[in-house]
């Protein structure tokens, strides 16, 4: 059985080409499973993908005829297209924030798909101040702060050094260590020690092991927990460099605390 989902991991490393065309056929049409709540227009565009003899692009724009958010035929075309036309068919979609409230409920998990997909693309060609602005109006439109969006703003936050709105999604979201991390980064770099410290205890309450960060030598890796906090620790190790007294930082803060 295949899905949306399973169609955009599975295509990894492959042609893009080569995978669409072995993936949208007649007799894969049968095990695939589209989502309850799409209409009849919907299903006929998902169909137009898999039953047309057409070349992929020409597949997909007979898709859009029928429903302009057809995330299948999106999909294919967001692979198969030059960022020029990727960038302006995204920026047509983004006009039409206005009108989301007046979209069924699976029109508005389409078309929040297709803006995370635009956050990807922007990221994607380091555009990170438009890939904010976009990935702020999916939260707001979702009404959610998950995981996933709060992870993207931290790092788009930190790669661009924004520390008054990254310490603004900290007091209204739950973080990770990676999210912690980087904005406690991202405070020191603007000399912001005070904001940083009060980061830096919140992380010691709310993320177990934190308390090693100053010696990490103490890490026991055949616990699986403490290991996976340590693998977290290397990821960032060079973010972590851009601030030389990063970990004495956080051994000050934590001798004060006790």
């Amino acid at each position: 059985m295949a899905d949306f989902a399973a169609l955009v991991a599975d295509l990894k490393d492959k042609d893009p080409k080569e995978y669409f065309t072995s993936f949208f056929t007649r007799s894969a049409f049968k095990t695939y499973q589209i989502p309850a709540e799409a209409d009849r227009i919907a299903r006929k565009a998902i169909k137009e993908m898999f039953f047309s003899s057409r070349e992929l692009i020409e597949r997909c724009e007979q898709a859009f005829s029928y429903d302009p958010l057809c995330v299948e035929a999106f999909f294919v075309w967001f692979m198969l297209s030059e960022d020029v036309y990727v960038d302006q068919r995204f920026a047509a979609y983004y006009e039409h924030l206005s009108e989301y409230g007046d979209l069924s409920s699976y029109q508005k998990h389409c078309f929040l798909t297709i803006l995370r997909f635009y956050s990807d693309f922007l990221m994607d060609i380091r555009n990170f101040t438009k890939a904010i602005k976009v990935q702020r109006q999916v939260i707001r439109l979702s009404g959610e702060l998950s995981k996933e969006n709060v992870s993207r703003l931290s790092f788009m936050y930190s790669v661009i050094e924004e520390a008054d709105d990254f310490y603004r999604l900290y007091l209204d979201a739950k973080f990770d260590i990676y999210d912690y991390i980087l904005l406690i980064v991202t405070l020191l770099k603007h000399e912001d020690r005070l904001r940083a410290r009060e980061v830096t205890l919140d992380m010691f309450k709310n993320i177990e092991y934190a308390g090693y960060l100053d010696h990490m030598w103490d890490i026991d890796e055949n616990d699986a927990k403490q290991k996976e906090f340590l693998s977290a620790i290397d990821e960032l190790y060079d973010t972590i460099c851009a601030v030389p007294d990063f970990f004495s930082f956080i051994g000050q803060v934590q001798e004060e605390a006790l």
